[in-house]
């Protein structure tokens, strides 16, 4: 009966179910073997990396607004570019962090201080406004920034 349908074993032939186990097998060697190339070669960009942390702050001196952004480099390398690169964009006008050179190492934070001369009597009212930090070679970053307001100052 086993003759008429054909269903005897060769030798040498590999059954279904033992298949399946080694292609199995072979596509999870494969699988570990790239993500053990992800995670032991992977590394920091060799590039910095500026990430802002915390709410930037916009508080009043005189007539001038000023505004603390405090930044860290979570990239690779130092960023190292001059002051006149680094911008900030609010309330339509443009500054810069002054004359010299801006230095961050990776893993270090940094506070910003921007004056925007003039610019209280536009914000004062606000709760928050919206900037651009613009850093040169490295990205521009969309801000919201806390007006701070304390009652019995000038």
């Amino acid at each position: 009966m086993v003759d008429k349908l054909n269903l005897k074993a060769r030798r040498g032939d590999i059954s279904g179910p033992v298949l399946a186990i080694l292609v199995t097998l072979i596509l999870l060697a494969i699988g570990a073997a790239i993500i053990a190339y992800f995670v032991l070669f992977s590394a920091a960009p060799q590039q910095p990396v500026v990430s802002i942390l915390g709410t930037p702050v916009a508080f009043k001196k005189g007539a001038d607004a000023v505004v603390n952004i405090t930044i860290a480099n979570v990239g690779g390398t130092t960023l190292n570019v001059p002051k006149t690169s680094v911008l900030l964009n609010a309330t339509g006008t443009t500054v810069n962090l002054g004359s010299g050179t801006f230095t961050l190492d990776p893993g270090k934070t940094a506070t910003l201080t921007f004056t925007l001369s003039g610019k209280w009597s536009t914000i004062a009212d606000r709760d928050f406004i919206n900037g651009i930090l613009t850093i040169e070679g490295v990205g521009s970053q969309v801000i919201s920034i806390r007006v701070l307001r304390v009652t019995g100052l000038p």
